[in-house]
């Protein structure tokens, strides 16, 4: 599992949060989990965009194996520890741009800038009744097999810098924006909480 972590988001707005909602229990950790959940989601959507684009998968399949971590935990100074990222599994190859031939043979690309290119000794199979993926074979005995995959989201993010760069950006962007709508949401009662 890899996992992407943002740590110096807040700053003068957790300060700001805290004195706005002192008289709220547990107000200022609400005000920032919730914003930085909106965040992070954005932020998710932004890097799925930048990811789909270079790569031959969909941002709904992108989306549907990663992970959103927020966890705002108040230390023992009386402050507040943020942390949030993404985490996420590889992803298998059949879910890319893969195509079965007539004859059996099995051609995938994972970038969309490259061609289809034949996998040799490559097979798709269901396993155990699992999941149907791209098996090769390890020698030659029927077994053992493994199952080809693609990167995961996060190994994707991580392999441009501007990815990661843009993704920051339009979090800290998001956040500032959404902290102030949480603040005056707690203190309006809105919300239900």
């Amino acid at each position: 599992m890899n996992t992407v972590f943002f740590d110096e988001i807040t700053g003068q707005s957790l300060d700001r949060a805290e004195k706005l909602l002192a008289g709220i229990p547990d107000g200022a950790r609400r005000a920032v989990n919730s914003a930085l959940s909106r965040a992070a989601q954005h932020g998710l959507t932004v890097g799925m965009r930048i990811v789909s684009g270079e790569y031959a998968i969909g941002q709904k399949e992108l989306k549907s194996r990663t992970k959103q971590i927020n966890r705002v935990v108040r230390d023992n100074a009386g402050g507040y520890e943020v942390t949030f990222g993404y985490s996420g599994y590889v992803i298998p190859l059949l879910r890319f741009d893969t195509q079965i031939g007539s004859d059996g043979r099995i051609y995938a690309r994972v970038l969309r800038s490259n061609v289809r290119k034949l996998i040799a000794n490559a097979f798709v199979s269901r396993v155990k009744g699992q999941h149907t993926g791209v098996f090769v074979r390890e020698g030659d005995a029927r077994h053992p097999i493994h199952e080809l995959f693609g990167p995961s989201a996060v190994a994707a993010f991580y392999a441009h810098e501007e990815t990661v760069d843009k993704m920051d950006e339009e979090i800290r962007s998001t956040y500032e924006k959404r902290v102030e709508h949480e603040i005056t949401r707690i203190l309006n009662g809105w919300g239900g909480r």
